[in-house]
């Protein structure tokens, strides 16, 4: 590893996509950063849709725990008030004329509330809380999977204006795809391709562990790291060590795993970070026979300390400014702050 401001040129193994590392930027003015640490929030707040007393507020429930009615509810599911796909979108559109393409957009697009309070981030619930939550991604993964307009399914989370939350109240969405999106074919071609004795990502992961140099920690489970090519500063990854089944299908100990790791990483960034504004991504295979065995699911945090701007956006190649392992030492140092949980 260089110690010095050249830049350099890394590859992600998973996708063939290119990623300019850039220190030598990290000197000019920064035009925007993250939000640092909050401002304390309401337990409850009346004008937020997503608090207890206000269910009227959203559109239809898809799910709730524990079942019933009123605002007894610890996570609540529901539809999408603004969605980006919805199942009624089905209808039959006009052919265009000429080389453009345009057609219906069914899917399913869904809220996942986290938490009845307004003022909780993830880190903050307990242990049973965050498992609710992963308990409602696994339902909800499987609704969408069984859905035959849906050829895959991504569960993200917006955490801060720079992240594009437009509500603080606690939250993750679900959106399922009549299609299959370019990254995601890529990341399985790749995969598909490699003859490995297991699949690339978890070769990726073993020798994460083996080399040290960007890695978090691991447990006999799943490993966190900054990946060798990150397309953003401070990237890191919960990914699992040995095969899982597909995310809908896991069982309960292996998800509370993968609950702890996922906590201690979102901990480690705003402990480290300064609280950033961040988006996580539950990254996972399409809905096509055998992709899980080649593309196991993993865990993404993308904490939002830059933006994308104008070579970003005319080429498609990311720049960032702090190299993996750099950024893994940094993340390290507030490794015995969150050492509780």
């Amino acid at each position: 590893m260089r110690d010095d401001p050249y830049s350099e040129l890394r590859t992600d193994p998973l996708t063939g996509d290119r990623v300019i590392v850039a220190p030598g930027r990290a000197e000019r003015l920064q035009p925007l950063g993250g939000s640092g640490r909050r401002s304390r929030l309401p337990r409850i707040d009346p004008t937020c849709p997503f608090c207890p007393g206000n269910e009227a507020e959203t559109t239809t429930e898809l799910y709730r725990l524990p079942p019933g009615q009123g605002t007894a509810w610890r996570v609540r599911v529901v539809a999408n008030k603004y969605p980006a796909l919805s199942p009624d979108s089905a209808m039959e559109l006009a052919a265009p004329s000429g080389p453009w393409e345009a057609g219906p957009a069914p899917g399913r697009h869904e809220v996942i509330v986290e938490s009845p309070r307004h003022d909780v981030s993830v880190t903050e619930l307990d242990d049973e809380g965050l498992f609710e939550v992963l308990v409602s991604y696994r339902g909800r993964f499987a609704a969408a999977a069984a859905d035959p307009q849906v050829m895959h399914v991504v569960i993200f989370r917006n955490q801060g204006p720079l992240a594009n939350a437009t509500i603080l109240h606690p939250h993750s969405q679900l959106v399922g795809l009549p299609f299959v999106p370019d990254l995601i074919s890529r990341k399985l071609e790749v995969s598909s391709a490699h003859h490995g004795e297991r699949a690339l990502l978890l070769e990726l992961v073993e020798r994460e562990i083996e080399d040290g140099s960007r890695l978090i920690e691991a447990s006999e489970c799943y490993a966190t790291f900054v990946p060798y090519a990150a397309a953003h500063d401070h990237e890191l990854w919960v990914a699992p060590r040995f095969l899982p089944p597909r995310f809908d299908r896991l069982d309960d100990q292996t998800l509370r795993e993968f609950g702890v790791a996922l906590r201690r990483a979102l901990a480690l960034v705003a402990e480290a970070l300064g609280d950033p504004d961040y988006n996580f991504i539950l990254q996972t295979p399409p809905l096509l026979e055998g992709a899980e065995a080649a593309l196991p699911w993993y865990g993404q945090i993308i904490p939002r300390q830059t933006v994308a701007a104008g070579f970003e956006l005319a080429v498609g190649v990311r720049i960032v400014e702090t190299r993996a392992e750099e950024a893994v030492e940094r993340l390290k140092i507030a490794l015995p702050k969150v050492a509780g949980l």
